[in-house]
């Protein structure tokens, strides 16, 4: 067995990615075209698939919400200690 040497092994790399892409890309072609099927088939819309909202739940929207609370501002515990030494001198 020989040893590959490191550029060989980043040449190995950029192959397989490029496998790897046209794969995928092959894949989703086919996903895309099942999915085309499937929709004909049963005659689904936008809305069923989720990609639109309905008519009804537009007429109806929620006020947007006002301004958060406003946060404390809390003292950091640190600043409220005195200095370290002898007590009276700072």
């Amino acid at each position: 067995m020989t040893r590959k040497t490191y550029s060989q092994m980043l040449a190995e790399i950029e192959q397989l990615k490029h496998q790897a892409e046209e794969v995928r890309r092959r894949e989703v072609e086919e996903v895309i075209a099942r999915i085309k099927v499937a929709i004909a088939f049963y005659g689904l819309t936008e809305e069923d698939l989720g990609f639109r909202k309905h008519t009804a739940e537009k007429a109806v929207k929620a006020p947007p919400p006002g301004p958060a609370p406003a946060k404390k501002k809390r003292k950091s515990r640190y600043t409220e200690r005195p200095l370290a030494g002898p007590p009276g001198r700072r």
